[in-house]
């Protein structure tokens, strides 16, 4: 491609990684960078990259590789302060570092390169940039490009309801650090990380109710400080709270119908956000540079460029906010858990909330942690089972429902399911039978008399399929529980993709008959299975009843994992490659 003048509107990590990667690829690029800020404003206090995130910088710019691996914190660790315990999880592999000095480094790197810098100026017309090859949008959440040209680029900014407020501590945590701690006001959530020997971050979260009844609705920088200096004293060992700009806010969670138009892109925030409790902002913003970068320097024109970076980040993208967003879920819905949850199970779950890290992933990251989850819920098995088990993944634990027990966790539906499943749902009772695993039923009508022959047959469990409202649920319910035998178990299956509350309700009313089990039906995709589960898991924290939820293939959540975390306590399987259980317990379910 021919030398180009590119604009840079933004002199995050976005705009400067992007020029130093066109400014190496090619010095005769005109490269300008400007920025609204001062060479020495920053906002927040440090940033977080995977040990993967620091592979691709490598491979990208190993000078710029070198400067930020010379200035970070890199720790294994993670530990969950919950309980009056304090659990940690090892084998995770990051590195934190000053927000500033990443910033510094960048510009820096800029400079050598001959990218001409600009700081403290405002950009309010695109018109002064007529003559740019390429203008990149690479002016943050609140980005000036995007909302200017929202017709553009169809933006959709979804604000989080929970408040946080992004401070720094003198205390250097020594692993990434959760804690959740309850006083008068309710409870409180902390994400800290260090990012050099002295300091570390400490993000301070609750919810909206909480916040405004500890008052600081109404307080400035100082009395939030001194608030949570009081209330983390014994975590923080004397050390003080730092402030920069830290302002309570709700995070917006942002999306646009298109990244692109004609010569203006969109990068990072500008783009697309992503919730802090996956700390992934500065790296996808980074990532977009290189893709980026890419594309501009192997396509022939920019608009085929552009195009082409699009189509490949954003189903990347989109995938990291579906996590995203159920780890920012389980942030704004803690206190469904706290209290109720054992310390234990409440770390696991916290580890694998986005549904991203599989329980045979974080064996491979920590086995000593699985083991114990491992014999943890072998023990709740057998007690609730009244079998003796022997520890092995939570999908081949038994599970009772009245008086018939699972062999275990999973279930298929149909006369062709795999033989390594606890239970067989059919739609006919006339479906070939299997030896081994234990037979239900899916009634869609006339629920009396299909109970009745069910019965009959000798089926072990009764589902029923009402897709009506409430009320004929409930009828169809009653009806099939007066002729069906006490000692087998109901199940009903309910949409996922109602009203949550509604089903929440009626999952309360059903448990209240006598229901035994709900079974949550979602589509075949990522995205409606991980609604379901969130149903599910809200299900039997608020109802009190079993659940059955479908766990996929590919990237879709693993069995071990839902189960292990008490999110549902039955997996559907919906594929004809189900592995043995045997080999299960040797390699990840999905792989």
């Amino acid at each position: 491609m021919r030398a180009m003048r590119i604009v840079s509107i933004g002199g995050g990590p976005a705009g400067l990684y992007f020029a130093i990667l066109m400014k190496q690829a090619d010095p005769s690029h005109e490269i300008i960078v400007v920025e609204r800020n001062g060479a020495d404003d920053t906002f927040g206090f440090g940033v977080v990259f995977s040990d993967a995130t620091l592979d691709n910088f490598r491979a990208a710019d190993r000078e710029t590789h070198t400067a930020i691996t010379q200035a970070f914190a890199h720790w294994d660790d993670i530990d969950t302060h919950y309980g009056g315990q304090i659990l940690r999880s090892t084998g995770h592999g990051f590195a934190g570092m000053s927000r500033q000095a990443l910033l510094t480094i960048l510009q820096r790197r800029c400079a050598a390169l001959g990218v001409t810098l600009r700081f403290s100026t405002e950009v309010d017309d695109l018109a002064r940039y007529a003559d740019a090859d390429l203008v990149l949008a690479a002016d943050g959440a609140n980005s000036w490009v995007r909302a200017t040209h929202a017709d553009r680029f169809g933006p959709q900014i979804d604000w989080r309801p929970n408040r946080f407020v992004w401070l720094g501590t003198t205390f250097p945590f020594p692993a990434f650090t959760f804690i959740f701690k309850e006083d008068a006001h309710g409870l409180w959530r902390v994400h800290a990380y260090r990012y050099n020997r002295e300091h570390s971050t400490f993000i301070l979260e609750t919810t909206e109710a909480t916040w405004r009844r500890a008052g600081l609705d109404r307080a400035d920088e100082a009395a939030t400080a001194a608030f949570a200096e009081r209330l983390f004293a014994s975590e923080l060992a004397g050390h003080r709270i730092l402030t920069n700009r830290s302002v309570w806010r709700q995070f917006p969670t942002v999306r646009n119908a298109r990244w692109h138009d004609r010569r203006v892109v969109l990068v990072g925030d500008a783009a697309h956000t992503a919730h802090f409790s996956i700390g992934s902002g500065t790296k996808l913003a980074m990532e977009d540079a290189i893709a980026l970068a890419h594309h501009v320097c192997v396509r022939r024109d920019v608009a085929t460029a552009l195009a082409a970076y699009e189509a490949e980040r954003r189903p990347l993208v989109e995938g990291l906010q579906r996590a995203a967003q159920t780890s920012l879920e389980w942030f704004e819905e803690t206190e469904r858990y706290h209290g109720r949850l054992e310390p234990l199970q409440f770390a696991y779950s916290l580890l694998t909330r986005s549904l991203r890290v599989s329980h045979e992933n974080l064996r491979t990251r920590d086995p000593k942690l699985v083991a114990a989850v491992e014999d943890w819920f072998a023990a709740r098995a057998a007690a609730q089972s009244g079998r003796a088990v022997v520890t092995a993944p939570p999908m081949s634990m038994p599970f009772r429902l009245r008086e018939v027990v699972l062999d275990n966790r999973l279930v298929a539906e149909g006369p062709a399911a795999p033989g390594s499943v606890g239970l067989v749902v059919l739609t006919a009772v006339d479906q070939p039978r299997r030896h081994g695993a234990r037979l239900g039923l899916r009634l869609a009508g006339d629920f009396a008399t299909g109970a009745r022959a069910a019965a009959q047959s000798g089926i072990d469990v009764l589902e029923l399929d009402v897709a009506d409202d409430p009320r004929a649920t409930l009828r169809a319910f009653d009806a099939a529980r007066g002729v069906w035998p006490m000692a087998r178990p109901i199940a009903v299956r309910l949409a996922a993709d109602e009203d949550v509350d509604a089903l929440v309700e009626l999952a309360r009313v059903l448990a209240a008959r006598g229901c035994d089990l709900l079974s949550l039906a979602a589509g075949r995709d990522a995205a409606a299975d991980l609604a379901a589960i969130a149903l599910s898991e809200r299900i039997r924290h608020e109802a009190g009843i079993p659940t059955l939820v479908g766990a996929g293939v590919d990237a879709r959540p693993d069995a071990d994992s839902v189960l292990a975390a008490g999110r549902a306590d039955l997996c559907l399987i919906r594929s004809s490659r189900v592995p043995s259980l045997a080999s299960a317990m040797q390699r990840p379910l999905w792989a």
